[in-house]
């Protein structure tokens, strides 16, 4: 069973800029890619998904000069395989549906994360949570029966790129293969282990053959395009990362629903490919409202979560330091101080303390 990791020692600040990191990164990275796709009409995903990983391969180990085990690389590669279908799912979905519809179907994301949450780590969700996500998921439904430029295609490759963007976002969190690496160190293990398979991937594909026919190498905006999606993808990775082990996964995706918001008004009229009609319209609308009621009752939850944290007592005058669960019924028993002897903390110091599981056991409220 996977078990949740430990998040202590990171404030409020801290899980917010690794949101807020991740968010923009997504969504520069979403508008170059879509811009390729659309507006150069470079429709070679998979050459675009080796590209970003040649890029990576590189800067990573520059940066973080992770030693080279063969015992590490084998634990990584799972994640590898997940990590680099899911990119290359995610750039076909760009490519084939417009903006506004992927980021709706993208919500989908939501329900894979609570789903194999629940069967993997026994996490449970409250009332307000699922209601917010149905809305949601409702919305993304009405919206693709009334799209009026559907793809069978696209729709397929955005289905399998949430499932395996929720079992990505719980394996980084959870793997104890990322355990021993740095983030960069993992990304770097991540895109170097994904080369053989997209090496192998683009051999068998009909891209080869197709590419030297493209006109528009000489471009200045392709190029430009090109590089910046290259190196964007090396952020929104290692953002994604950050956010992760920073954050709860199910905080991960309520992060990518706020920008999502903002990408879904832009993208209707950035690239001209969203033809409008009143009921995907509303079907759009209803899962933006639902994404900024999940979002917003997530951000008050993690507050809330924190705050609780930095009331725990950390230590027992007579059985030393307390850890996990032990910390809550201390305080409910109220029978250990949140003081050590001879000394006072500030609620906001929480330097020394450990944070409570994530994850709760079944059957638990």
């Amino acid at each position: 069973m996977l078990r949740p990791a430990d998040d202590s020692g990171k404030s409020l600040a801290h899980r917010v800029s690794a949101a807020g990191y991740y968010a923009g990164s997504s969504i520069l990275v979403q508008f170059m890619n879509k811009a390729l796709f659309t507006t150069f009409q470079f429709q070679f995903p998979i050459t675009v998904a080796l590209a970003q990983m040649l890029v990576m391969v590189p800067v990573c180990y520059i940066v973080a000069k992770p030693r080279l085990e063969w015992a590490t690389a084998k634990a990584v590669f799972p994640l590898a395989v997940v990590n680099i279908l899911n990119v290359v799912f995610g750039l076909v979905g760009t490519a084939e549906l417009n903006v506004p519809m992927f980021i709706a179907l993208r919500r989908f994301t939501l329900v894979c994360t609570i789903v194999l949450e629940r069967s993997l780590m026994h996490k449970q969700h409250d009332r307000a949570t699922l209601g917010a996500v149905a809305l949601m998921i409702g919305g993304a439904v009405v919206a693709a029966a009334t799209d009026l430029t559907f793809s069978l295609y696209g729709y397929m490759a955005v289905i399998a790129n949430n499932f395996l963007t929720a079992l990505y976002l719980i394996m980084v969190k959870n793997s104890p293969a990322t355990s021993g690496l740095t983030t960069t160190g993992l990304l770097g293990y991540n895109a170097a282990l994904s080369l053989p398979l997209l090496s192998a991937a683009l051999a068998i594909s009909n891209e080869p053959r197709r590419i030297r026919l493209y006109p528009g190498f000489r471009w200045h905006g392709f190029q430009v395009s090109m590089t910046l999606s290259c190196v964007l993808g090396l952020s929104v990775s290692h953002s994604t990362f950050v956010c992760t082990r920073v954050n709860d996964p199910i905080m991960t995706s309520t992060a990518g629903n706020l920008k999502n918001v903002i990408m879904t008004m832009i993208g209707a009229f950035a690239f001209g490919d969203f033809r409008f009609s009143v009921g995907n319209s509303v079907g759009l609308a209803m899962s933006m409202v639902g994404a900024i009621w999940y979002a917003a009752k997530s951000a008050i939850k993690a507050h809330r979560r924190l705050m609780k944290e930095s009331m725990l007592p950390t230590r027992d005058p007579e059985k030393g330091p307390l850890i996990g669960r032990d910390r809550s019924s201390a305080l409910r028993r109220n029978d250990v101080p949140s003081t050590t002897s001879g000394s006072t903390q500030s609620p906001t110091d929480n330097s020394n303390q450990l944070e409570l599981p994530v994850s709760k056991p079944a059957g638990s409220l």
